[in-house]
This record gives structure tokens, sequence and C-alpha cells, in this order.
């Protein structure tokens, strides 16, 4: 069996364990980088990724926060390719649905109160805030794209699909899911739409209903 080799600049480093995988790639620990983690795309969407995960590094949107998993460095194969990105690893947190579903909230938030419930709704308000402070629009803004941790604070992760501006281009989020989507953009194209902040709000406030009111939908009867 083949071991791929991958690099940060001139530096080789180690894959540890897989923690994650997606529609675009996986996730991996680094060895002896115990804050961080990589996420190499599948061979299909690297060349569709590269430029925007190019702008999001030099952009350096990752200084100053902890609250979202930008991307921080490039990461090639040992042919120089681009494959991926090291990003700051997001540990012991948890999709927000865990915390909404009566279920999983007893297994990973055994002891919470409504309080905490809402501390929680509140981080995930500031932390949508920090991405429109450094310019930037989730858009897809979903239930599985923002952790809460036993303590109430929220990261953001799947920064790599965010809205941003960058040497006067733009780098657009062209997906999102239904239920998190502003009315004016239901059933709209999203490919080629350059969104305002303010479609994030929709999205959020869907988020804080359903943490506030145990998973049920807004709009159901």
């Amino acid at each position: 069996m083949t071991v791929e080799h991958f690099f940060i600049g001139a530096n080789s480093l180690r894959l540890g364990k897989k923690v994650g995988k997606g529609g675009e790639g996986e996730v991996f620990l680094i060895q002896g980088r115990p804050n961080f983690a990589v996420k190499i795309y599948y061979k299909n969407i690297r060349s569709k990724r590269k430029n925007k995960v190019h702008a999001l590094v030099k952009s350096k949107f990752y200084e100053n926060t902890e609250l979202i998993a930008f991307p921080q460095e490039i990461l090639t194969d040992a042919s120089g390719e681009f494959v991926g990105f090291s990003m700051k690893l997001v540990s012991e947190h948890y999709p927000m649905h865990e915390l909404y579903s009566p279920k999983s909230r007893k297994t990973h938030y055994p002891n919470v109160d409504y309080r905490f419930i809402i501390r929680a709704a509140t981080n995930v308000a500031r932390a949508v805030a920090t991405v429109h402070e450094k310019g930037c629009v989730i858009g897809d803004f979903n239930h599985s794209g923002a952790l809460i941790s036993k303590k109430a604070t929220v990261a953001l992760i799947d920064a790599d699909s965010f809205q941003f501006t960058f040497l006067g281009a733009n780098y657009l989020c062209e997906v999102g899911m239904p239920e998190f989507t502003p009315p004016e953009l239901q059933g709209a194209s999203l490919r080629g739409l350059y969104r305002q902040a303010s479609s994030d709000l929709f999205g959020l406030a869907v988020a804080i209903f359903q943490l506030l009111f145990m998973g049920r939908r807004c709009f159901s009867r």
C-alpha cells in the first residue's frame, strides 16, 4: 500500500487519526501539532477549491479569533500540488443539533438547564457576528456547522465555504440547506449569487428557535 506524503511549505507532516468526513473531503489530526488539524479534499474537488483556499489563507482571517476554524496554511502533496489546508482543531464541541435533540442532550449535555441553552444560543449569535465583522458571509449556515461545548462556547467550522472578497475578487458560497435559507432565496439558484450578510440572519433565527424549543421546526404546525 502506497503511503501518501503531505507538506506545509517545505515541512513534511504525518497525519494522525481521522476525525471527520464530509462531502468534499476528510479531516485528520496532525502528529506533533496537537492543536491543529488538516482538511484533505477529495481529488475531484481540489482544483475547484484551490484558488479560494489560497485567498482565504492570504487574507489571514484566522488571526485574532478562536471561534472560527479558518484555513491557515496550504497543504500540498509530494509533487507540490494543492490538496487542502491546516486549521485550528475544534475539540470537545458537538454539532448544535446534539444540544437541541432531547435524546442527544442526555448523552452529551446531561446536566444542563435552560440557562445553558440561552447562553449557547447567545454565543452562536456572537460567532456569526464575528464572521460578519471580518467581512465574510457564512452562506451555508446550518446546524452541523456550529459546534457547542459543555461550557456553552461555540465554534464554527466549514469556513472554506464562506463568501468573502479578497483583492477585488469575490469568492462565493454556492450551496445552502433549504431549512436555513431565507424566503427570498428559496428555490433560487445559488450559483453565481453574491449574498448579503443579512441572509445569514434567517438561518441564525431558525437555529436559535430550534435550540430554545428542543428542535421544533419554526413553521411546523
